[in-house]
């Protein structure tokens, strides 16, 4: 069973369970009303406005071969869990969660490593629930925007359900348990997209995902593997 922590205010609950991982428990799951300096992918604010559900999970999985795989199936977690309710998500390569177009979920993961090797790995998830007009600088909505009611600790209930239910799978076997699953909510394939990351950006038709779960993009030579970016339509 999980150990379930529980704040009112937290300045990031991965930042939290990064800083006390090693007193708590693996499996620990954190979450907060409110992040003063919650975060995104590429170091960006989170905005965690009130209504919105905000929750860091900690594994500390003896095989870390796969740890890259534990977003792709917390997006996948998410989905199933708004499924439930009667929507119809997609996922974003490699981690949002959207319904229309706009975003539902953002998921941040993060690994600490010492003395060479991964101790753990903090999975963050924010998803916007009763929130009313959402300002986040994108596309974005909540369950309430949509007609849906829901308590975030029943949401989370069902999202965590998923999440540890594929969790040793996707330890053992890194993508390719969720491969298909991830597929069927994922309509991007034959789109033309621009992948950005801090680096460089690159504009092609998404030609599938590998067997690792990365992205393969056809710029023109063939499909080329992308490890991480932002995707754009």
């Amino acid at each position: 069973m999980a150990t379930l922590l529980e704040f009112t205010k937290l300045d990031s609950t991965n930042s939290y369970l990064k800083t006390n991982f090693a007193a708590l428990a693996d499996k620990t799951v954190v979450v907060a009303d409110e992040q003063t300096a919650g975060r995104g992918r590429f170091d960006r604010a989170w905005v965690s406005q009130k209504g919105g559900l905000y929750f860091s999970v900690l594994v500390k999985p003896v095989q870390t071969k796969f740890v890259a795989n534990f977003t792709q199936l917390m997006a996948l977690s998410v989905c199933q869990a708004a499924e439930e309710l009667g929507l119809t998500p997609n996922i974003k390569w490699p981690n949002d969660v959207q319904i229309d177009g706009k975003k539902l979920c953002g998921i941040l993961s993060e690994a600490v490593a010492q003395n060479g090797r991964i101790s753990c790995v903090v999975v963050g998830c924010g998803v916007n629930i009763a929130q009313e007009n959402l300002s986040v600088g994108q596309p974005a909505v909540s369950l309430a925007d949509l007609g849906i009611k829901v308590d975030k600790k029943t949401f989370l209930k069902s999202v965590l359900k998923h999440f540890w239910q594929g969790y040793p799978a996707v330890v053992e076997g890194g993508f390719l348990p969720l491969r298909v699953r991830y597929l069927q909510r994922f309509p991007f394939i034959g789109k033309t997209v621009t992948v950005k990351n801090a680096q460089t950006a690159k504009t092609g038709v998404v030609a599938g995902l590998s067997e690792r779960g990365t992205l393969l993009l056809d710029t023109g030579n063939g499909p080329e593997e992308i490890l991480i970016g932002d995707v754009t339509v």
